[in-house]
């Protein structure tokens, strides 16, 4: 008896504290499906495949030619959604900080990185329950619910473990999984990662009633990478991200919250198929230029950090003409891309200013 009066104790403990908002008050839920993009929307047969986005279209508002950021990757463009300024100014620059030595396997995972105020920290000021799921670049963020979107890339600790060490409450992960949204199996990935992190939302947004709410679906940007952006695999998990949007539409309606709540689905970036993958940083191997060790850089005199359809070019030593001459021709002599400098950087094209070239596929 005592047992089961210690465990009802402590799942109070976990379901009942921390700060909770109320029904009657207006809410922002923001979702972004990850390469979302504007001839998915356009196709005419978007409304007999995704019944739920449809519905939004038809009773809301709808813009379907919005520009992404450049580089047009997740991160950057995430975190110019929740500060309503362009990379160079909010300091995530590409998904991966440049850090050669350590082959980018580092993204920008964490809050502090980004270097202007946020709707996090916006409605923390506010007094605002805030609650994010999977939302990029928010590991160490002021939110009150939160399990943010972070990678495991060693062997030491699984991805589970790692969120589990920066989610916010440190019981956050661990109420979710008493209740069953969480299931004893390790890592879930695939179909099953989205459907898992879709139960914490639905569950921690039920709990909680969140002023703010932040969250991230993932599977439509990988199977896209793995099978193209017009692939049956494509169009499959798009319908099942309008599934997901359907089952929070449904908790909207049966609860009448639609005069309090503004749902907005975003998207963060395009796709383009190719047929070729050009590896810039092997070619600068082969000219003597950067050294691999067990398939990691140990030195360079320059290096490219790639980003899906551009790379970032940088000398170690920019001062040294005759050198940014040579990897100029170099450049230049392939047909793969498009090479620019600072001095062409205009507009919406930009680069952190110690690049030497900008790479357009």
């Amino acid at each position: 008896m005592r047992h089961f009066i210690s465990i009802l104790f402590l799942l109070c403990l976990i379901s009942c504290s921390g700060p909770t908002g109320y029904w009657s008050d207006p809410r922002v839920i923001l979702i972004s499906i990850d390469g979302l993009r504007a001839d998915i929307v356009n196709n005419p047969a978007f409304a007999e495949n995704h019944p739920y986005l449809a519905r939004l279209m038809a009773e809301g508002e709808y813009c379907a030619n919005v520009q992404t950021v450049f580089p047009s990757l997740t991160y950057p463009s995430h975190t110019s959604m929740i500060t309503g300024v362009m990379p160079d100014k909010h300091g995530i620059v590409n998904n991966r900080p440049f850090i050669p030595e350590k082959n980018f396997v580092d993204w920008y995972w964490y809050a502090d990185s980004i270097k202007v105020p946020t709707l996090i920290t916006k409605a923390k000021q506010k007094g605002l329950v805030t609650l994010g799921v999977s939302w990029p670049v928010t590991v160490g963020a002021e939110m009150d619910w939160m399990l943010p979107e972070i990678k495991s890339v060693t062997d030491t600790i699984s991805t589970v473990d790692l969120a589990r060490k920066h989610d916010r409450p440190e019981t956050f992960l661990e109420s979710a999984k008493i209740r069953g949204a969480v299931p004893e199996d390790g890592n879930p990935s695939g179909y099953n990662r989205d459907l898992l992190l879709h139960e914490i939302f639905m569950d921690a947004f039920f709990r909680k009633a969140p002023h703010l709410s932040l969250y991230h679906m993932i599977e439509t940007d990988l199977i896209q990478h793995e099978f193209g952006g017009k692939s049956d695999e494509a169009k499959d998990a798009f319908m099942f991200m309008d599934s997901l949007v359907g089952n929070i539409m449904a908790f909207l309606d049966e609860n009448k919250l639609w005069e309090t709540t503004t749902l907005m689905i975003a998207g963060d970036h395009g796709f383009r198929d190719y047929e070729k993958q050009v590896n810039i940083n092997r070619l600068f191997e082969k000219e003597g230029w950067l050294t691999l060790k067990n398939g990691f850089i140990s030195d360079w005199k320059v290096v490219c950090l790639g980003s899906g359809g551009s790379g970032f070019v940088r000398l170690k030593y920019p001062a040294d003409r005759d050198f940014k001459k040579k990897v100029r021709l170099l450049l230049s002599k392939q047909e793969a891309f498009e090479v620019l400098e600072q001095r062409h950087m205009r507009g919406t094209l930009w680069a952190p200013e110690k690049t030497d070239f900008v790479l357009l596929a």
